[in-house]
């Protein structure tokens, strides 16, 4: 029987606990998608072959071979490898695994009947630990009969969890004020949630202090209003510590490059300029959200 040998280079499964639960956090305040890759050694057990340097050489050819940004750590048994990929989706995960299988193939420092087998995992929600990260993929690489170079995948948590998104409407003109509103009620957009609240002037919006909550907020104000106009607010906005949570889009009736440059260089996301197609809100504001797991 080969004995394990881990490779003290690296960071062993104990230590990456902790980084991935705060990885984890992450995903959802952050909206990181996470991928991991799991790799595990396949070797012919009928060969003469002295192995017990394999382990070793496979983990420098993968701390060789992984990017400065990616997470390469290895299992307590010493067979298994796993890789943390940051903002990385199962696409760019599964191009990895072609390259480093290309590579491998062609390394003569390592026995040619050496193969490796990979598994991938996509995470976009919190509904995993790392323990439970780690057996479901070794039970998937647990198979002795499944063929060299495979790559499997686990999808059980690539579904996006459900957002729930502020969305305040401040304009002046009642009638267009419960167009805008009936238009945001009525939008479906995947993976979020609205809650609509429409205000007259600056001034409500400011006074109800719905803006410092948590949530991701979205705001369809006039650049002028009555009381505390939208510039004001823009800049008050912007100004906060989590200014990052407010998409911005603002209106005007002014079609002017000035215009537009103040409010761009003030930190709104979206310019619209008075009278304009409600399915073309609609659709900026589609196009924002879809956007937004990027």
């Amino acid at each position: 029987m080969v004995e394990v040998k881990l490779t003290k280079e690296l960071m062993q499964e104990q230590d990456v606990r902790k980084y991935f639960e705060i990885m984890l956090e992450s995903v959802i305040r952050s909206h990181m998608t996470i991928t991991t890759i799991f790799l595990k050694c396949v070797k012919n057990t009928s060969s003469e072959v002295d192995y017990s340097n394999v382990n070793t050489q496979l983990s420098h050819f993968l701390m060789d071979n992984i990017r400065k940004t990616d997470l390469l750590f290895q299992l307590d048994d010493g067979e298994h490898w796993g890789i943390v990929f940051l903002q990385s989706s199962d696409v760019e995960a599964n191009a990895f695994l072609q390259r480093i299988f290309k590579l491998l193939k062609r390394n003569r420092t390592i026995p040619n009947d050496v193969a490796l087998k990979a598994s991938i995992t996509e995470i976009r929600n919190n509904d995993i630990n790392f323990d439970t990260l780690v057996e479901k993929n070794k039970t998937l690489l647990a198979d002795d009969h499944q063929p060299k170079w495979m790559i499997g995948q686990i999808d059980d948590y690539c579904k996006q969890s459900i957002e729930h998104v502020k969305v305040s409407i401040i304009e002046q003109n009642a009638i267009f004020r419960k167009v805008l509103e009936t238009t945001l009620n009525s939008m479906d957009i995947a993976n979020f949630t609205f809650e609509v609240t429409a205000y007259e002037d600056g001034y409500n919006f400011l006074q109800t202090k719905s803006y410092q909550s948590g949530h991701l907020h979205l705001i369809i104000m006039n650049d002028i209003l009555p009381r505390n106009n939208g510039l004001e607010i823009l800049h008050s906005l912007r100004a906060l510590p989590n200014e990052k949570k407010f998409i911005i889009y603002m209106m005007s009736e002014r079609n002017s490059e000035i215009a537009a440059l103040n409010a761009y260089e003030g930190g709104v996301d979206e310019l619209l300029v008075k009278p304009f197609n409600l399915r073309l809100l609609e659709a900026k504001i589609k196009r924002t959200f879809a956007r937004y797991w990027l």
